[in-house]
């Protein structure tokens, strides 16, 4: 399942198991992040004790991987994008480099 950015540009696109890793990655910094409300941090954290939990929904360790791989993919959609975004470039290791505003340096002239 791969998710879109705010600019429609593909997050998650270099096969299974190097999604699985960025999300594994990207869900570990945004759990660590201060500015995600802790009730959404509550999502990974509930996946990980259904995960030690002896109860199962099927028998074996698919539902497990089901549970955590849905959990992270819904966690992650509800984290706000820009910071999503932020650890996406960090972990990539292809930070691009912040464009600078517009900024037009003149003299000011009042008509008299």
């Amino acid at each position: 399942m791969n998710a879109d950015n705010s600019k429609g540009q593909k997050i998650f696109s270099g096969g299974f198991f190097n999604d699985l890793m960025i999300k594994i990655r990207l869900t570990i910094k945004l759990v660590q992040d201060s500015r995600i409300d802790m009730l959404v941090k509550a999502i990974p954290i509930l996946c990980l004790i259904y995960l030690v939990v002896p109860v199962d929904l099927l028998i074996g360790p698919f539902d497990d991987a089901v549970v955590l791989y849905f959990g992270m993919d819904f966690f992650i959609s509800l984290c706000p994008r820009d910071i999503v975004d932020e650890y996406l470039l960090e972990i990539r290791g292809n930070a691009e480099p912040q464009k600078p505003e517009d900024i037009i340096d003149a003299d000011f002239k009042e008509k008299e």
